[in-house]
This record gives structure tokens, sequence and C-alpha cells, in this order.
């Protein structure tokens, strides 16, 4: 049974490893940012970077923080 684990977290930590490797490789990265919006209900909502109306937003939040309001 442990030897059954140690392959399976061996298996698990190359594809990992791969699919790093392939993102890397295409360019894709995690966001670089992240915007959070609250709303007047007290609601909120993120948005990150690598999404289309995410980098709108986290572009509009850096303009206001270099800004400094």
């Amino acid at each position: 049974m442990k030897k059954l684990l140690r392959r399976l977290v061996l298996l698990g930590a190359i594809a990992g490893g791969i699919y790093a490797v392939r993102r890397y490789l295409r360019g894709e990265s995690a966001a670089t940012g992240s915007a959070q919006i609250v709303f007047e209900d007290g609601s909120t909502r993120s948005l990150a970077s690598n999404t289309a109306e995410g980098r709108e937003f986290v572009d509009i939040a850096r303009r206001i923080v270099e800004i400094g309001l």
C-alpha cells in the first residue's frame, strides 16, 4: 500500500511539473494583480488581472494608486 501511495505521489509531482512547464512555455502566468469591488449592500467581487474584465479594473485601480487617491 505504501509503495502504491509513493508511486501516486511521484506521478502527481511529475504531472504538476509538466503542467507548470507547459504554462510557462506558453506564456500563461498567474494573475499579477487583482481588483476587489465592494458594493453598497456589502457584497464583494474579486477580479483577477488574467481575465478580460479584471484587466480593465486592475488598470483603473493601478492608475488610482499612482494618482494617490
